[in-house]
């Protein structure tokens, strides 16, 4: 929490070109203390903005589901064809703002994170019970971003959230989270090394199934051969 509080916010809206844009979202996401990355902050930049195409730049660590499921759905709704390139990191919230995209690149040296929703409770048994039922649900809502995208099951797609997957960029394409990886770059906000321990999940097994099945697609059935012509009749017929 005290890197995702560190990170520099910045949302940023600017032309690009003939009907074509560019927004960042770089850091926390939503909440009153990110309120300027928020979803409403987005829907006023957004607003009479006619784009044949909007590039949007993500480096963000998440925050409110609520603000990211709102976000992905303006960009969904614009007319505009929604280019997403993730800079750096698209994780929690981010990653749901991701899916807006009619297209999504990923550097190979970025990365994607997508897990269950969760919060900060206070309180007695039956608080404490009706807070993981609201989580629950808040849960489904939150797997309806990935879906139309993940290209597995929907009991893969909950486990995958339930083990709070981080994704490389090849590993984002295999699932159908981007589609395309393409060079490195480097962002300016310099960011703490952090070594994550490596958790044993579903990850591994599910990413392998769905990239040999993107590497080795199903073969065309063989169209029957045509019966061989007599050259001698074909001649006779020209005549």
């Amino acid at each position: 929490m005290k890197k995702l509080l560190n990170l520099k916010r910045d949302i940023r809206f600017e032309a690009k070109g003939d009907n074509e844009y560019k927004l960042t979202i770089y850091g926390g996401i939503g909440g009153f203390v990110f309120s300027r990355n928020s979803a409403n902050s987005i829907r006023e930049e957004l607003a009479g903005v006619d784009a044949k195409k909007i590039h949007v730049h993500i480096n963000s660590g998440g925050g409110s589901a609520f603000d990211g499921v709102a976000i992905c759905n303006m960009l969904k709704q614009h007319k505009a064809e929604i280019i997403v390139h993730i800079d750096g990191w698209a994780a929690s919230a981010a990653s749901v703002i991701a899916m807006a995209g009619d297209r999504i690149i990923m550097p190979s040296n970025t990365m994607m994170m997508i897990h269950q929703a969760s919060t900060i409770e206070y309180g007695n048994a039956d608080v404490f019970e009706k807070t993981a039922r609201d989580l629950r649900k808040i849960d489904a809502a939150l797997s309806a971003s990935y879906k139309g995208r993940f290209v597995g099951t929907d009991e893969e797609l909950k486990q995958l959230l339930k083990d709070e997957t981080w994704l490389t960029a090849d590993e984002a394409v295999s699932l159908g989270f981007a589609d395309e990886v393409a060079e490195e770059i480097e962002i300016d906000d310099t960011q703490e090394d952090e070594e994550q321990e490596e958790i044993e999940n579903a990850k591994d097994d599910i990413v392998a199934k769905y990239a040999a099945q993107l590497n080795n697609p199903k073969p065309k059935e063989p169209t029957p051969a045509e019966p061989k012509q007599n050259m001698s009749k074909l001649f006779l017929n020209l005549k």
